[in-house]
């Protein structure tokens, strides 16, 4: 009897700490998987001195590369890389919520539409033949090279100059 006793009440400890228990949190640092911020981690090709520079696939779906002008962009890099295979963080276009900012290739007025340039950087209607993906409008304005431009993106559009 005793020991029917004793089983009941073990029992009934076991499911009341189960009832009373949280599930176990489970992490995991890998970066598979649904991105629902629009921003997604990536290793580094080279080293990356500018932030918000245009990147493009890397060496690999791991990486990431700055983007010229006739590439198509998938994002920005908010960070800067000492070296080669450094973590940085990037946005991805289309998909970030918000603006985006941007580094500008010469002077752009706010309110044009912003397209690729060389090195990662953007431009206006560019006015050389070639090939180029509109990201966006421009929401404020840069004086020069190098400025930095906040820009409501949108997925790039390809679009031939001829």
């Amino acid at each position: 009897m005793i020991f029917e006793i004793f089983a009941v009440i073990c029992i009934l400890g076991s499911l009341i700490r189960r009832a009373f228990t949280p599930p176990p949190v489970l992490i995991a640092n890998i970066a598979e998987g649904i991105h629902g911020d629009g921003k997604v981690t990536k290793l580094t090709d080279a080293a990356i001195t500018t932030r918000y520079l245009l990147y493009k696939p890397g060496s690999d779906a791991n990486h990431a590369a700055v983007s010229g002008a006739s590439e198509i962009p998938l994002g920005t890099i908010a960070d800067e890389a000492s070296a080669a295979e450094e973590a940085v963080a990037v946005n991805v276009l289309g998909s970030t919520p918000g603006t985006l900012l941007m580094v500008a290739s010469e002077a752009i007025t706010q309110g044009e539409h912003v397209f690729t340039a060389a090195s990662g950087k953007v431009q206006d209607l560019p006015a050389g033949a070639g090939t180029y993906y509109e990201l966006g409008i421009a929401l404020t304005a840069s004086g020069a090279d190098g400025d930095l431009i906040e820009v409501a993106h949108c997925v790039p559009r390809k679009t031939v100059v001829s």
